[in-house]
This record gives structure tokens, C-alpha cells and sequence, in this order.
């Protein structure tokens, strides 16, 4: 424990606020660089209202105040109200359902059954979330799957990074590379006039592309933390919510 201590580390995250603080400052500092414009919109196809790509005009500026730039978070949360009150929403059901202790029970049935190739829900679980994202088109959902699969992953001896990098990546790349996605794909191609879905070929291939990458670097990683906990970014974060490293060592005994 004496070395665990004594050992810095070479990287830690910063606080989530800290991290919104920095891209909203430098969204703001853009703004008084970046020139502002606008395009005309012209009639579209089924009465939609499209944009002419060769009507692009400069107009005045208005770079952000100090007024605006404090308030930038808060006016976020009113934009986002439907994706917020979502998240609260499922927060709270998955809140309900550890109370009961079904998420324990399919934690620790999950955990014994992989403790031993534990390596494998890696990719099982990244490409079903990226399945399910380019077919309904629903990155959100990745909010709802970080929590049910954190428990499972810290369980088998990884960190938090892990399972919200299976959750994100997954269903990133899923939205992305869009393969049957009826909003990103299906939409645009009609607006354009193109035939709906076209270019699936290539679209699968860049899916097929993306996320064996994407499952690799997560692997890679995780192989790190699993080894040595130390290694994780968030090693003292995680300890703080439950030894994982206890947690491994008791799942091995039971195995």
C-alpha cells in the first residue's frame, strides 16, 4: 500500500467541470477569429428547407460576451432539456433497479461467467451497441448503457474508462459510419436526392474498419489497467467507488 502511494502518476484527468470550462472558453475565443456567415435557404424536396452551398455571404460578427460565456452551461441544459430530463429519467430507473438487487445478481452471474476470458465482453459488447446504433440511429442510448455495464466491467478488474469507452465507441462508430441509419443516412440521402441507403457497401466496410480499431485501443488498455491497476487514469477515482482489485481477486477465488 506504502508503494501504491509513493508512486505519481504521469497523467490524471481533470474534473468533468474543468473540462467544460476549457472548450467552453475556447468556443468563445473562437468566435472573435473565426469569420462569421451565413447560407440562404431554398425550397427543398417533400417541403423541406434546404441549403444553397454557393449562397455563402459574410456577415457582422458577434463574438460572445463575458455575460453570455458564464451563462453557456446553464442555457446548454435548457437546449438539451428533452436529452437531460432523459438521462434523470433512466438514472432513476436504473436507481430502482439496484435497490431491488437485480443488477447485482446479472453483475455477479456475468463476472463468474467471463472471470477467466473476461477479455472477450470487449468486443461482444462494443459491436452490439454499434450494431444497435447504425441500425435505429440512437447515440444516446449510450448514456443508458454506461451504467448498466459499469458495475460488470469494474467487477472483472477494469476501470471506469473501459466501460465507457465500450459504450461510446460503440455506438459512435454505429452512428457514424451509419450503415442502415434512418437519420444521419436515410434523411440526408433524400434530401439530396440520392437514392435512399445507397453506398452501403462502402459504409459497412468503414463500420467493419472502425470499429475493429476502436476495439483494439479499448483492449489495449484495458490489458494495462487489468495487469496493473495503476495503470488506469482514474485508478484512485475507482477505489474511491469500490476496489475493483479486490473485487477481481475474490471473482478468481470463486472460479
Amino acid at each position: 500500500m506504502e508503494k501504491e502511494k509513493n508512486i505519481k502518476k504521469k497523467f490524471q484527468l481533470p474534473h468533468i467541470y474543468v473540462i467544460l470550462f476549457i472548450f467552453s472558453a475556447l468556443a468563445a475565443i473562437s468566435t472573435y477569429f473565426i469569420p462569421a456567415g451565413q447560407f440562404e435557404r431554398v425550397p427543398g424536396p417533400d417541403g423541406r428547407t434546404a441549403i444553397d452551398p454557393n449562397s455563402f455571404t459574410e456577415v457582422e460578427a458577434t463574438p460572445i460576451g463575458i455575460a453570455d460565456f458564464l451563462t453557456v452551461i446553464p442555457r446548454g441544459l435548457i437546449d438539451a432539456g428533452e436529452i437531460v430530463f432523459f438521462t434523470f429519467i433512466i438514472g432513476g430507473m436504473f436507481a430502482v433497479l439496484k435497490a431491488t438487487g437485480i443488477i447485482e445478481v446479472v453483475v455477479d452471474r456475468l463476472a463468474n461467467r467471463f472471470a477467466k476470458n473476461s477479455i472477450l465482453l470487449i468486443p461482444i459488447l462494443t459491436t452490439v451497441f454499434a450494431i444497435g446504433a447504425t441500425l435505429i440511429g440512437t447515440p444516446e442510448l449510450s448514456l443508458v448503457y454506461i451504467p448498466v455495464i459499469m458495475p460488470l466491467i469494474i467487477a472483472l478488474g477494469y476501470d471506469s474508462i473501459v466501460a465507457a469507452s465500450i459504450a461510446l465507441v460503440g455506438t459512435v462508430v454505429g452512428f457514424t459510419t451509419g450503415v442502415l441509419n434512418p437519420i444521419n443516412v436515410g434523411l440526408s440521402q433524400k434530401i439530396v436526392g440520392v437514392p435512399v441507403f445507397s453506398g452501403l457497401p462502402l459504409r459497412l466496410a468503414l463500420f467493419v474498419i472502425c470499429i475493429s480499431i476502436g476495439i483494439f485501443f479499448i483492449m489495449r488498455y484495458a490489458k494495462k489497467v487489468q495487469q496493473n491497476p495503476l495503470n488506469s487514469y482514474v485508478y484512485e477515482d475507482d477505489q474511491e467507488k469500490g476496489n475493483f482489485t479486490s473485487r477481481k481477486v475474490k471473482l478468481k477465488r470463486k472460479a
